[in-house]
């Protein structure tokens, strides 16, 4: 099992996350930790990018009850089941929009990218 650590850095010319009219807009997040995208398995990697919205997310007193819409990218739509099996876990009382989009490729051979918006005035359960 991979080490999960927090959110990093963009290695990229982006802010990860931007406040504006009430939400949190969280920039893609792919499963890397440290720079190294996550490989061990494909739940491993999704679990990861969980983890960097979560660190964004905890930097801003927010959590994932906060999030009301995703939009999720996978290489492979074979993944969606595997994909569903870990993010049902994240969301308690209520689950976000989603939007799913089959996509060419993703950055660092990543297999899924996740980009999530939150509204800061939600009350968190």
């Amino acid at each position: 099992m991979s080490t999960i650590e927090k959110a990093s850095a963009p290695a990229v010319p982006i802010s990860k996350a931007l406040v504006s009219n009430g939400f949190l807009f969280i920039s893609g997040q792919i499963g890397s930790a440290g720079g190294k995208l996550v490989t061990t398995s494909f739940e491993d990697e999704v679990k990861q990018v969980f983890t960097n919205i979560g660190a964004i997310l905890d930097e801003h007193g927010l959590t994932f009850n906060h999030i009301v819409s995703v939009t999720v990218y996978l290489t492979d739509m074979r993944y969606f089941d595997d994909l569903n099996a870990v993010y049902q876990t994240y969301f308690a009382d209520r689950y976000p929009t989603r939007t799913c989009i089959a996509v060419a490729g993703l950055p660092k051979q990543a297999r899924v990218e996740l980009t999530t918006m939150a509204s800061l005035e939600l009350k968190a359960s």
